[in-house]
């Protein structure tokens, strides 16, 4: 993996490279959350972090941030830590110029999962795109998997990644800068009042979106959704143990997830709680609330049976 030159202390094994800084998000529910980073080869991962105890790692999808699951932090119990990364080149990570593989994304979780410094199994959840690269986390490691939860994740299909996407995600990485932000802050009023107004997405959330790279938008869709031999690594899931508890939850009205996907990723995880809702489409946790997601967590035993 070639990384851009490092600007910032890379991990070193045995050590814990995440600072801290005192700066809560925005929203009430983000003012739960404590904005952490973690120092790597290229650059910085910013993390969200709410309580101490055994972790939940939640992953954003493509139009979301870490933030994303603010919404889930008052209505976890107070035993468990929250962590919630900004995937690189999301929200206020740092936007480095290169090719965002998942094997780059699954490195870098794979380094702050480390940097919690917990012997406890972690429980991995993932919104849509994130959902596809918890589900590949897991798959490398079904012996630190204390649960898993995929929300309104879409299978890998080629179909799902747009031509623009394709293109941008081929083009030399040099060339594909922060594209998003120059458009979106001239339709970031607009949006504010927006989602105030709706009290859907967030307002500090649909910021974030502003925030992202094009290029690491175009190459995280198309190395999850677009590449098929995707399918091989996530066959790795079958090898998850009956005893580790695993939710599939998804809507009836969900454009971007159907009935084919759901079954695809219920073949993969044949244990695993299947939830449709009726309605609340793919953004039915921010619709409808993070009360069912948070109400699974709960009820997880503090550690996973053997």
């Amino acid at each position: 993996m070639c990384y851009s030159p490092d600007r910032h202390s890379p991990l070193v094994p045995g050590e814990t490279n995440m600072a801290r800084v005192r700066e809560p998000g925005t929203g009430p529910a983000s003012l739960l959350l404590e904005r952490t980073h973690l120092d790597l080869p290229w650059g910085r991962l910013n993390v969200w972090r709410s309580g101490a105890g055994p972790p939940v790692v939640a992953l954003h999808g493509l139009g979301g941030s870490g933030r994303y699951w603010a919404g889930l932090v008052p209505l976890v119990r107070g035993d468990r830590s929250l962590a919630f990364p900004d995937l690189a080149g999301f929200g206020l990570s740092d936007k480095p110029r290169l090719r965002y593989h998942r094997h780059f994304h699954l490195e870098n979780l794979e380094a702050l999962i480390d940097s919690l410094g917990s012997l406890e199994p972690v429980v991995i959840v993932g919104h849509s795109v994130g959902g596809v690269l918890a589900a590949l986390w897991a798959a490398r490691h079904p012996g630190r998997v204390g649960a898993l939860a995929l929300i309104s994740v879409p299978y890998p299909n080629p179909l799902l990644v747009p031509g623009a996407a394709r293109r941008l995600a081929e083009g030399p990485p040099d060339t594909r800068g922060r594209v998003v932000g120059g458009v979106f802050r001239l339709l970031w009023p607009a949006a504010h009042l927006l989602t105030r107004a709706t009290g859907r997405f967030p307002p500090e959330v649909v910021g974030d979106f502003g925030r992202q790279s094009l290029g690491a938008r175009a190459d995280t869709m198309r190395t999850l959704l677009g590449d098929l031999t995707i399918e091989l690594e996530l066959g790795g899931l079958r090898g998850l143990p009956v005893s580790v508890p695993s939710l599939i939850l998804a809507s009836e009205d969900d454009r971007h997830v159907d009935g084919t996907a759901v079954a695809k990723w219920h073949q993969l995880l044949p244990h695993a709680e299947l939830s449709i809702l009726p309605d609340g489409g793919h953004q039915h946790l921010i619709r409808a609330g993070f009360q069912p997601l948070a109400d699974w967590i709960n009820a997880l035993p503090p550690g996973r049976a053997d």
